[in-house]
Parts: C-alpha cells; structure tokens; sequence
C-alpha cells in the first residue's frame, strides 16, 4: 500500500474535485497516476456547533487567539489529517 492523505475537498462546478497542492506534493501525483479514492460527506451540526458557544464563552482572548491559529495550521494540511 502507498502513501495516504486526508484532506477537505470542494466539488467544483465543472464537476471535479480539487485537491491542495501540498497533497498532490506529499503524494507525488502526476498526469496520468491512477489513485484510489474514498469519499465521504459531511453536514453542519447544529447541536456540536452550539455546544462550543457554551465553552468558548469563558474562554480569554489570548486562548481564542491560539485557538484560530491552530485552526488554521490544519487547514493548510488539510485538517492536520495527512498520514504517511
């Protein structure tokens, strides 16, 4: 078995899927490679959503601060989620 990677994906209206740059690095993918493909969709959960308001609500600026960057070093990779 390869490489593998786990990442967020957006359908694109010409009906493609892209797929980060650092993951088409990672995986060395070039014209041509065949890869297998498991998808999955996922909703917006209102309650789990919610929840966090009754957390975040006591929480500093400085901790919400860390938090959005932590947010956001995993949303470069594709949540953090590339296993090799």
């Amino acid at each position: 078995m390869g490489k593998k990677a786990t990442f967020t994906s957006e359908y694109l209206d010409n009906g493609y899927l892209s797929i980060p740059k650092e993951i088409v690095n990672i995986l060395s993918l070039r014209k041509g490679k065949k890869v297998r493909i498991v998808i999955e969709t996922f909703k917006f959960n209102k309650i789990d959503f919610l929840a966090l308001f009754g957390i975040w609500k006591n929480k500093s600026e400085e901790e919400i601060n860390i938090y959005k960057e932590i947010v956001k070093e995993r949303d470069k990779f594709g949540r953090g989620e590339i296993k090799l």
